[in-house]
């Protein structure tokens, strides 16, 4: 990174996590109501209103970086960003809803609240034009997998 890259590019993907962390614990919450009210028909509102408007915050993070970002250059690139970005990060997501399910340790409930906006941190990471960056989003995810898959052999055992 030059410098002068590195603060923005941070800015940016603190700016992924604060979006995405709050927007999806409060669709997850609504999704649980929603099911809990009405089955699972009933969630299809849900995500029909929430899944479009985390994707249009998502859309506005990308602005500080649409100098650094190529894919984050115009309004319709910054929109595909954000989609692809929703798309490699929900299932990030889920996995960790699956390993919280099989009582992996994942911490306290605000540590859990917390982690739920680091699978699109990691992957808007994959899309910063700068090789450490991407590193690291390819480190915390081999970390996660790493993890996960010892974490949960043993809790059968």
């Amino acid at each position: 990174m030059t410098t002068g890259r590195g603060p923005r590019i941070a800015l940016h993907l603190f700016l992924v996590w604060a979006t995405m962390t709050p927007i999806l614990s409060m669709l997850g919450f609504a999704l649980v109501l929603a099911a809990w009210d009405g089955g699972a028909a009933d969630t299809v509102p849900v995500l029909a209103l929430g899944v479009p408007l985390a994707i249009g915050l998502l859309t506005l993070t990308g602005l500080p970086v649409a100098d650094l970002c190529p894919m984050c250059g115009s309004a319709s690139q910054r929109w595909g960003w954000a989609v692809l970005v929703f798309v490699l990060g929900t299932p990030g997501l889920l996995a960790g809803l699956a390993a919280y399910d099989q009582h992996v340790s994942l911490g306290s409930a605000g540590t859990r609240v917390a982690l739920t906006g680091v699978p699109y941190v990691v992957a808007a990471a994959l899309f910063v034009p700068s090789r450490p960056v991407r590193l690291g989003a390819l480190a915390s995810l081999v970390a996660a997998v790493v993890y996960a898959a010892t974490a949960v052999p043993a809790i059968g055992s």
